[in-house]
């Protein structure tokens, strides 16, 4: 007996782009039917036991309706099609595929040319990568960001049963698009700011690009500030007590490694935990580490301290001298632990978190903070800092190192002895 046809849906191999075109196959009595009907989807996003996107709230590319319902629809229509054509004998593949064709026509010419932008289709552009800043790549981290507003906006437009379009983004849309993001989902202001920064991009570009020409999105009202967070960093000779702990334990030992390596080049933890081989140089007897920034594609070249050294020694037979890399929460959850080994258990280092002792408070991020502050604070020159860290203003440099109230104080105090001091000598001479 035959086994009875069934439509599957199957993505074919990743493109360029980071997208895999869906195909609807259907096999029938030694005959078969391989239809495209433009849409794609990320491989990691697709689960091939369920033929189906996992995410239900992600849509076709034009933003109309969920990308799965149009999968079910398809397969639906393929199979009546299938069964009614029977009657007339075995169909060809070519009488199935005109009526999958006017199917996908009728949803998507409803009252609007199908080959019309939307913000979603545009959104789409930005999260392959397709659209740049004066031709230069963006990182992962901003095409994630761009993923995740398009995200949010879906899920808003479903919560809120609202169109989000280019002609929908003004004020109304500002203050209903923020107390959802606030009061219903919860997420953190900069979150929030960073959405709506985003947004503006999106419509900028839609303006540039000729699809709209509503400017609402420019007006004052239509911005969301960040908020100034807190974060720590490490004084030196608190990675000087972190760096002489002895450890037992082997892998908490090579974060704690991997951190110091951190906070002595001032890397991300992106950059500074996939050093290769070829990125450690040696110039005239010293050694260097030069490398791209996977952020900003900058070429940073930075000096190896005796600490950067002692480490490559230790982890000499390693390919890239240094300890094997881990996933960043991993590293988050393991670097705690190890400034717990170390006491770090002062309170009251930032004022968002008044009771959580420093320890806790200690991320891979800190590492690079505390590369910035400490030299900062001892008069190396901001602008060769920067060229390290990748800041291109100075303004958001001193924003992102971390000098506290104490700090300040003791800088101060140091400057009046030295001045003091020299007077005292002048008024007494």
């Amino acid at each position: 007996m035959s086994r009875k046809p069934q439509v599957n849906f199957r993505i074919k191999p990743e493109g360029k782009d980071g997208f895999s075109n869906i195909v609807l196959d259907f096999a029938y009595q030694k005959r078969r039917l391989r239809y495209e009907f433009g849409q794609s989807v990320k491989p990691n996003d697709w689960n091939d036991n369920k033929q189906r996107v996992k995410n239900k709230l992600t849509t076709t590319n034009d933003g109309k309706f969920a990308l799965n319902d149009m999968l079910d629809n398809l397969e639906t229509a393929c199979l009546r099609a299938y069964s009614e054509a029977l009657k007339d004998g075995i169909p060809d593949p070519i009488i199935l595929k005109r009526t999958l064709d006017l199917l996908i026509d009728k949803n998507h010419n409803k009252a609007s040319d199908p080959n019309k932008p939307t913000l979603f289709t545009l959104a789409q552009r930005f999260i392959k990568g397709e659209i740049k800043f004066k031709g230069k790549d963006k990182s992962k981290e901003t095409l994630d960001n761009y993923a995740a507003v398009a995200k949010h906006l879906l899920e808003y437009q479903e919560y809120s049963k609202s169109r989000v379009d280019f002609d929908t983004i003004d004020l109304d849309f500002f203050y209903s698009y923020v107390n959802y993001l606030k009061n219903i989902r919860n997420l953190k202001v900069n979150t929030v700011a960073k959405d709506i920064a985003i947004i503006k991009v999106f419509m900028g570009e839609a303006v540039d690009l000729e699809y709209t020409d509503n400017m609402k999105f420019k007006h004052k009202k239509f911005s969301y500030n960040e908020e100034d967070t807190e974060h720590v960093y490490l004084t030196e000779d608190e990675l000087a007590k972190l760096y002489a702990l002895k450890i037992a334990n082997k892998k908490l030992d090579e974060v704690r490694d991997l951190f110091i390596f951190g906070a002595w080049v001032g890397l991300r933890f992106s950059d500074f935990s996939n050093i290769k081989p070829e990125n450690i140089i040696q110039i005239d007897g010293d050694y260097f580490i030069k490398t791209i920034t996977q952020k900003t594609k900058e070429l940073v070249i930075i000096p190896c301290n005796p600490v950067i050294l002692e480490i490559f020694e230790k982890y000499t037979d390693r390919p890239n001298k240094l300890p094997k890399t881990i996933s960043n929460q991993k590293f988050n959850d393991y670097i705690k632990d190890v400034c717990k080994l170390a006491e770090f258990t002062e309170v009251g280092r930032i004022s968002a978190r008044p009771k959580d002792i420093l320890a806790d408070l200690v991320s891979s991020h800190t590492a690079r903070r505390s590369f910035a502050t400490n030299y900062y604070l001892q008069g190396f020159p901001t602008i060769d800092l920067m060229k390290i860290t990748g800041h291109r203003t100075e303004r958001s440099f001193l924003k992102y190192i971390r000098v506290s109230k104490l700090d300040t104080a003791k800088r101060l105090s140091e400057h009046i002895k030295a001045n003091w001091s020299k007077k005292l000598f002048v008024l007494g001479s």
